[in-house]
């Protein structure tokens, strides 16, 4: 009974812990002062931009920042995040945290609330620090528009650090969990994932394009981290849709509907960490 009582407390106590490892290696001060960066430069940009004789229709301050927001928050959460494990139990740091009254679910689960805290708060400092610029510079802040950003940018955030998370845990070198977090990163950020079934038709077919469009591949093309979030969007907020990096689908099948793209987030954010919790019980440290 003591150890069920003890365990959500030994995981937040993980938690904070592998939260303040990041401060300490100054990765929240990188983070934050580049997304604070990102976000003072592109809204004076803006605001730049909505001058008489420049453009009709001025850009708001969360459509300008959204879309760059989208690129960044899994390049850092893959970045920062994919090498934390295999690092530890290189350096031995395992086996020390492993000898305290830590379950290897622990580590598992400790660090990806620890990160995705770390990664989910440099969007909204980016938002934080735009905010007086827009409003400075009359830049136009919609606060329905904001708070639908923050959220989803949060969202997005964690899948991403549980899809870094089970990298860590898979890779044997640090070198490994980089170069296949780049390879993450590309493949759902830049459509690749979505290609892959087309590319497995196009050879099943003898290297013939086939000349009709197969349900699964919708379907698995729908279940990208990218797609699923655009989709999302046009649940939560159909303007940022438009702001993002990747479209909703206009005629919505079920499986891009909204709510199932939520869930189809959530799936990465589950599935992610169970593969990361079963494989680093198995791993020899």
């Amino acid at each position: 009974m003591n150890r069920l009582v003890g365990t959500p407390r030994r995981l937040l106590l993980y938690a904070r812990e592998d939260a303040l490892d990041a401060r300490r290696e100054h990765q929240v001060h990188t983070l934050w002062g580049l997304f604070g960066l990102v976000g003072l430069v592109i809204t004076y940009t803006a605001s730049q931009g909505t001058g008489a004789g420049v453009r009709s229709e001025p850009v708001g301050m969360v459509a300008s920042l959204f879309a760059p927001l989208v690129l960044l928050v899994p390049l850092v959460a893959l970045g920062f995040v994919a090498t934390t494990i295999v690092e530890k139990r290189r350096s031995g740091a395992l086996t020390v945290l492993l000898g305290l009254p830590f379950a290897r679910r622990t580590v598992v689960l400790g660090t990806l609330l620890g990160r995705s805290a770390v990664i989910a708060s440099a969007p909204l400092i980016a938002l934080l620090a735009a905010l007086p610029v827009a409003l400075a510079t009359d830049v136009a802040v919609d606060p329905g528009r904001l708070i639908a950003a923050a959220v989803a940018l949060s969202l997005l955030a964690t899948t991403f650090v549980a899809i870094a998370v089970a990298i860590s845990t898979l890779a044997r070198s640090t070198m490994l969990a980089t170069v296949t977090a780049f390879g993450a990163y590309v493949v759902f950020v830049f459509d690749g994932w979505s290609q892959l079934p087309a590319v497995i038709r196009y050879v099943i077919h003898g290297f013939e394009r086939p000349e009709t469009t197969a349900t699964w591949v919708e379907v698995v093309a729908a279940t990208s981290p990218i797609t699923a979030f655009a989709n999302m969007l046009a649940g939560i907020s159909p303007s940022l849709t438009d702001a993002s990096i990747a479209s909703a689908a206009e005629n919505p099948e079920l499986w891009e509907e909204p709510a199932v793209a939520g869930a189809i987030l959530v799936g990465w954010i589950v599935a992610s960490t169970g593969i990361a919790a079963w494989r680093f019980r198995a791993t020899d440290i």
